[in-house]
């Protein structure tokens, strides 16, 4: 039993029981942390059938569906029943967390082929994120870029601040794009979006991490979802921009 739970059990938790839920970590994070992270993820999605995939997600209560029909629709917060849940989309996997918010996105490259836009549920995305916080311009940002073939709706969509979007994101974005020359599927892409709490609607960080299937070479890229990516944005744009000319995408 957790400490926070036995704090609560023995009745020396000071915050409300709701403060104790809180602590409670998100499926998908035991899941990566004991599968070897985006990378561990990711190869269970490779290399293993739909019926093991499921019987491995479901130990962590984590449901698995192979169907766009699930997800094709623009809600604000996705129902119960799409929660805690990867969906897989024609090779594409898009994870909807306990509150209903897109939250991982992992596709292999190549193959590069563009997806075209769902403009009406990208401005009601980003729109959400300017009525959440008055004070910024947000797009609905993509996790997996459509130049990349990213999935056009709401589980690929995130309000993503505007110029880390069109700038840092954009750059990155553009240069896996250029990974289209390499061998079939020997890019791991994998990208996260992080929340304050449990009802918070706009990331407030976000990651990206490459993983070069053949040598393992990888890099680790976090971005705070505010101008350029953060302080450090730049700097790590141009980290995975070397690292990806490195690998050959050029």
């Amino acid at each position: 039993m957790k400490r926070a739970t036995w704090l609560c059990w023995l009745g020396l938790c000071l915050s409300a029981m709701s403060s104790c839920a809180a602590e409670v970590a998100d499926p998908i994070e035991d899941l990566e942390a004991e599968v070897g992270g985006p990378d561990g993820v990711a190869d269970m999605f490779r290399s293993q059938t739909e019926a093991e995939v499921r019987a491995q997600l479901a130990d962590y209560g984590i449901g698995y569906v192979v169907s766009a029909l699930s997800i094709e629709t623009c809600p604000k917060f996705f129902e119960a029943t799409y929660r805690n849940t990867w969906h897989n989309i024609s090779g594409e996997f898009y994870y909807v967390d306990g509150s209903g918010r897109p939250s991982r996105a992992y596709k292999d490259v190549p193959p590069v082929a563009a997806e075209s836009r769902s403009e009406s549920c990208q401005g009601n995305v980003g729109g959400w994120g300017d009525v959440e916080n008055p004070a910024n311009d947000y797009d609905g940002g993509h996790l997996i870029g459509s130049q990349l073939g990213g999935w056009g709706k709401r589980a690929n969509l995130v309000p993503q601040d505007t110029n880390f979007n069109r700038g840092n994101w954009a750059v990155l974005e553009n240069k896996v794009a250029l990974c289209r020359t390499l061998p079939s599927l020997r890019m791991h892409y994998y990208v996260s979006a992080g929340y304050p709490n449990t009802s918070a609607l706009i990331p407030n960080t976000m990651g990206m991490q490459i993983t070069n299937n053949a040598s393992s070479a990888n890099v680790s890229l976090s971005f705070s979802n505010v101008d350029y990516g953060g302080t450090s944005g730049t700097s790590e744009k141009n980290r995975g921009v070397a690292f990806l000319s490195g690998q050959g995408c050029n």
